[in-house]
């Protein structure tokens, strides 16, 4: 199945939704960096609940979503647009887990940043503690803490035994409650969304694009007032990074007067590898003077 990301909402109930398959985009982000498998599934998630989000912003806008955390997983941070490009990264990309130290992946404490912009301007941010231990599960905690909007949040990744295709399937669910939203009932839904037969659908590959209502099937059967489903198709998640020479040329700026003095006296090449795609950017002496110069 290729990428894809619906978005709508169910009649009778007020309760929106985003589905979204991202199967091919996580794999070309993984196979990227390198991933070891529990790095992939860890990094393959956060890409695809933050892609859930960004869904739902107004058009134009971005969200960046840092999660830090202080066990053997430090950093995982993912820009993702409304229009549906998306790039993330993982700190350390090989985590090594063991039987022996499952505990230790996340740590005792950390937090949770989302950043919305547009057009290079911010609109607004916030920090959340990371309590749940789960990239996604903080997402939506961080939806219901911060944003104020009560939010069920799934994804599902499986993988290949291929080093160049990993991910055999990525697939992911949210549900958020609109004004008016009775909370019982939505927080029915969203614990069912945990439940066994749900998570095995959401778990299988398929070939129709009307997969989801297959899916949908595990959430709604028997559900009072639930009279259908209204449906937006949003542009198809991509990879897509967003590096140039000018912001390469930002980076230069934050070294400190000594550093640039020796940079300087040694005529220096400045080699710099972006985080997100691995592009590398060089800037001579003269171009490090030029952006140093500069007004911000």
């Amino acid at each position: 199945m290729n990428d894809l990301l619906y978005k709508g909402y169910f009649k009778g109930l007020e309760i929106a939704f985003t589905y979204a398959v991202t199967t091919r985009t996580i794999n070309e982000i993984v196979v990227q960096h390198n991933c070891d498998p529990s790095a992939a599934h860890i990094l393959g998630r956060a890409v695809t609940g933050a892609l859930m989000r960004a869904a739902t912003l107004p058009a134009g806008q971005r969200m960046n979503v840092c999660w830090k955390y202080q066990g053997i997983l430090r950093t995982v941070i993912v820009d993702a647009g409304q229009d549906g490009t998306v790039r993330g990264l993982i700190s350390p990309v090989q985590l090594n887990l063991t039987e022996d130290n499952p505990d230790a992946l996340y740590g005792d404490l950390g937090d949770l940043q989302v950043v919305t912009s547009q057009g290079g301007k911010v609109i607004n941010s916030g920090t959340t503690p990371v309590p749940l231990h789960d990239v996604d599960k903080d997402l939506a905690y961080y939806c219901c803490i911060s944003d104020q909007v009560e939010t069920g949040l799934n994804v599902m990744i499986g993988f290949n035994a291929d080093p160049e295709n990993p991910v055999r399937l990525c697939q992911g669910w949210m549900i958020q409650a609109l004004p008016g939203t009775d909370l019982e009932r939505f927080d029915r839904i969203r614990h069912r969304m945990e439940e066994p037969v749900f998570r095995k659908r959401l778990s299988r590959d398929s070939q129709s694009d009307s997969y989801f209502e297959t899916i949908t099937e595990s959430l709604m059967t028997g559900e009072p007032d639930y009279q259908g489903i209204h449906l937006e198709e949003s542009p198809s998640p991509r990879f897509a990074c967003s590096c140039n020479r000018e912001k390469m040329a930002a980076v230069v700026r934050t070294l400190s007067i000594p550093e640039r003095m020796e940079l300087v006296q040694k005529k220096e090449t400045v080699r710099i590898q972006c985080r997100f795609c691995s592009k590398r950017y060089e800037l001579t002496v003269d171009e490090c003077i030029d952006a140093w110069n500069r007004k911000i």
